[in-house]
């Protein structure tokens, strides 16, 4: 025995170790291997390139690693020019080829990743001589671009279609070819995304022009149908990436953009942009913690289940606590008969059938089952069958009530005598459904405004550089010092008229800003519409015999009778805008405009014999933005908002503004105001106003300009150089608080209301502390709402905007120191 007892330890040992050391290796054979994926690089710097070390960088090459890292993944890079790796991708000799623009001939070739991993633009890169201001700039120009890039595509096909416009086109296998053809001015353009600006590539000899050719989504590209779960592991880490601010997709960004950029997004547009976004977060966030839930007790319920043949009473207590739920063990005898052996009692709140019921009778449930989505369950059963592995499938169900409800069931086949045996549970998903469908709705409205915003923008660049084209031309013309006087005078009135333009433009900006934000006003008075028409037909009477066009007026109501309670600012806003527009598009012929009256209400027409509104076109004309996206190449100058800020103005006044049109034979615009008859007779009332040049006082005052804009103050110092004994400067706020405190005799400030260090607004604050008789004029080049209201609360006098008219600051301050000599 003792010998025995020394024999069975060594044994005892052995046979440990042996264990210790299988469990080793089997644990290191079972350890996974990662997926070896092709990616396709090429020189695009800074989103995707090869570095001087030789290795790939840039923004795609960071979001690479972090999935790569966070799913197990290796890569195997392949550097090549963008056709070869174009092509390679299509024959599936690469995996992945990122920084993909998408279009509708590459979805049908490739399958693109569903989110961007950056949204950008094309733009126009010139050689630095040169001065380009739109597309059609291009004429009998040199035009660079990537071999097989989507800039290729639309330089040949699109833009010469569209824009009339004739250059001749060079294609290069990489940007740095390109750049070093415009070095050597063999090309005069390059046509790039926005991101070259970022790049090493982008040097002084090189400038953007501002012209925007087209918006563009960078996607990954993947060889078409192949590798669809690669696609979906992109999908999430790409939407999960971009969706957490801490994660390496932002600080890639803020890596390579962090050179100054050339384009400048207004504040408005990022509001909106962040807003749609934080909504896309927040549902998201909503529907993956729904799904985690739904795997979570899903996961719960299956253990139960395979407990539950050691303790019904368990199972029991689990699945009568389910929520939108049951859970159910079903045999299927034939293709056709099913049989339930157990379901959860909260199979009444699903089906509105108790647990007894459905046992009895299976028709309960699979009658309810609609229609169309039968196949689909039956296909989804014979999977899990043949491959013994989960049947999982969503599908619509009638309720007790006859209303729709999508159901999602997942369960696990077995064979029991023969028989396939299904353990299952059934939630109702209609909420992550609706959620899904709503999720989808906003997407495509936050890039169905992406895009409109982007064209709105572009009009806006246009109209805006018009104007200012006329002014800082025809000005640098006023520099020749043999300029005649009659030349003279001309360009001075084409920098004037080039001004109007510009402030009509901002106008009409602030205008649907202020409609946007429900922040426009009604000031309704008495006025006479009979004044109104005459007027306006008196103001365009000239315009129209210019072009030879016969305009006419149409009165029903005698003058009369023709008083009504309005707002006759929006009024006459509405029908210049009509009139102006019907002799803009009328080329020659006639336009009339006028009303009649029908019950209480007044209906305006404006009729021209132009060149009319495609029909459909008709409904989009009005609506804000949406014209700025279409082509129309008989469209006039403007920025497009008229319309929609003129049926704004109808809609808030209370009547309703429509168009009846047929393309080549004219228009006729109509609307309606609220109309009740007011007694009385019109009366003109005739108000001289004094020139303050002519009136007898001259005072002498001591001003102080507080104004941080050389021009400004020089037009200011003109302005008030005859009334004025003593002239202080102060070119910040904190130098007007100071200026006043040196100087208690100062009898006028006029206060610009944005200046560096302090503003004017908190000026005026600190001077009112210790001073509340100094008389100050707010000047600011704001117009907004409230802005008034804002200036004279931190203690101003009066308020004017910019561009400042001379008579009305004489005005003001003769009216306030008339009898100071």
């Amino acid at each position: 025995m003792k010998n025995l007892k020394y024999f069975y330890y060594p044994v005892l040992l052995f046979l440990i170790l042996f264990g210790v050391s299988d469990m080793l290796f089997s644990q290191s054979s079972n350890s996974p291997k990662k997926k070896v994926v092709k990616i396709g690089v090429y020189d695009n710097p800074p989103k995707i390139f090869l570095n001087d070390q030789g290795k790939p960088d840039g923004v795609f090459i960071d979001v690479i690693k972090e999935i790569g890292k966070n799913e197990n993944i290796e890569f195997e890079y392949h550097f090549d020019t963008w056709d070869h790796l174009y092509k390679k991708l299509q024959t599936g000799q690469i995996d992945i080829l990122p920084d993909m623009v998408f279009s509708a001939e590459r979805d049908s070739i490739f399958t693109l990743s569903k989110l961007p991993v950056m949204t950008s633009w094309s733009e126009l890169f010139s050689r630095r001589e040169l001065d380009l201001h739109s597309i059609l700039d291009l004429e009998n120009l040199r035009v660079g671009v990537l071999k097989g890039s989507i800039e290729e595509k639309y330089m040949i096909e699109f833009v010469p279609k569209e824009f009339d416009v004739k250059y001749k086109l060079h294609t290069y296998d990489s940007y740095t070819g390109s750049v070093n053809a415009l070095k050597k001015k063999e090309i005069d353009v390059v046509v790039a995304d926005r991101f070259f600006a970022f790049s090493n590539l982008f040097i002084n000899s090189i400038k953007p022009t501002g012209v925007v050719v087209r918006p563009l989504g960078l996607h990954f590209g993947f060889t078409k149908n192949k590798n669809l779960e690669l696609v979906a592991l992109f999908d999430k880490n790409i939407s999960s990436l971009k969706n957490d601010a801490d994660s390496g997709y932002y600080k890639s960004l803020f890596h390579w953009l962090e050179k100054d950029p050339k384009t400048v997004v207004p504040n408005y547009l990022k509001w909106i942009i962040w807003g749609t976004l934080s909504v896309l977060v927040i549902a998201l966030a909503f529907v993956l913690l729904l799904r985690k839930s739904i795997k979570i007790k899903t996961k719960q319920l299956l253990n139960a289940k395979e407990t539950a043949e050691e303790s019904e009473n368990q199972l029991q207590l689990i699945a009568g606590n389910l929520v939108n739920g049951m859970i159910y063990q079903i045999v299927t005898i034939d293709e056709d008969n099913r049989k339930f052996n157990y379901v959860s009692d909260t199979v009444v709140d699903l089906y509105g059938c108790t647990a007894a019921e459905v046992m009895e009778d299976p028709s309960l449930i699979y009658r309810k089952i609609y229609p169309d989505d039968i196949p689909i369950m039956r296909a989804a059963e014979l999977k899990a069958i043949q491959t013994m592995s989960n049947y999982v499938v969503e599908i619509r169900v009638f309720n007790p009530d006859g209303s729709i409800r999508w159901s999602y069931s997942i369960a696990k086949p077995r064979i029991i005598n023969g028989l396939v045996c299904w353990d299952g549970i059934e939630f109702d998903i209609s909420e992550r459904k609706q959620l899904e469908i709503d999720l989808k709705i906003a997407k495509e409205k936050a890039e169905e405004s992406d895009r409109l915003k982007s064209a709105f923008l572009a009009n806006m660049s246009h109209e805006i550089r018009t104007p200012m084209n006329g002014i800082l031309g025809f000005a640098e013309l006023l520099k020749k010092p043999d300029l005649k006087e009659k030349k003279q005078q001309k360009y001075i009135r084409i920098i004037e008229k080039s001004g109007v333009r510009m402030l009509n433009i901002i106008n009409d900006i602030i205008n649907i800003s202020k409609i946007e934000s429900g922040q426009m006003e009604i000031y309704t008075q008495e006025s006479n519409i009979n004044e109104q028409l005459e007027y306006i037909n008196n103001f365009f009477t000239l315009e129209a015999e210019k072009k030879e066009i016969q305009l006419s007026c149409k009165k029903e109501l005698p003058n009369e009778n023709a008083l009504m309670t309005t707002d006759r600012e929006k009024v006459f806003a509405i029908l210049t805008n009509l009139v102006k527009n019907a002799i803009n598009h009328t080329q020659s012929g006639t336009v009339e405009f006028g009303y009649v009256r029908k019950n209480d209400f007044l209906e305006f027409y404006v009729k021209d014999s132009g060149i009319g509104v495609p029909l459909n076109r008709q409904s989009a004309i009005f609506e804000r933005f949406i014209q700025a996206d279409i082509a129309n190449k008989m469209a006039q100058q403007g920025a497009g908002l008229g319309l929609s800020i003129s049926k704004a103005y109808v809609e808030m006044l209370g009547g309703e503004l429509w168009l009846e049109s047929e393309e080549g034979r004219g228009s006729v615009f109509y609307f309606t105001l609220p109309f009740q008859n007011i007694k009385g007779s019109s009366k003109i009332i005739n108000i001289a106003v004094k020139n303050p040049l002519s009136l007898i006082c001259n005072p002498k005052l001591k001003i102080l300009i507080a104004e941080d804009d050389s021009i400004s103050r020089m037009l200011i110092l003109k302005v008030i150089k005859e009334f004025s004994r003593d002239i202080i400067i102060a070119k910040n706020g904190l130098e007007a608080v100071t200026a006043c405190q040196d100087n208690h005799d100062i009898d006028l400030i006029l206060m610009d209301a944005q200046m560096p260090k302090m503003d004017g607004y908190e000026a005026m604050e600190e001077i009112r502390k210790f001073n509340k008789e100094i008389m100050i004029i707010v000047q600011s080049a704001y117009a907004l709402s409230g802005d008034k209201e804002k200036a004279i609360a931190a203690g101003a006098n009066e308020y004017i905007t910019k561009p400042i008219k001379s008579e009305k600051l004489k005005q003001l301050v003769f009216r306030y120191f008339k009898d100071k000599e």
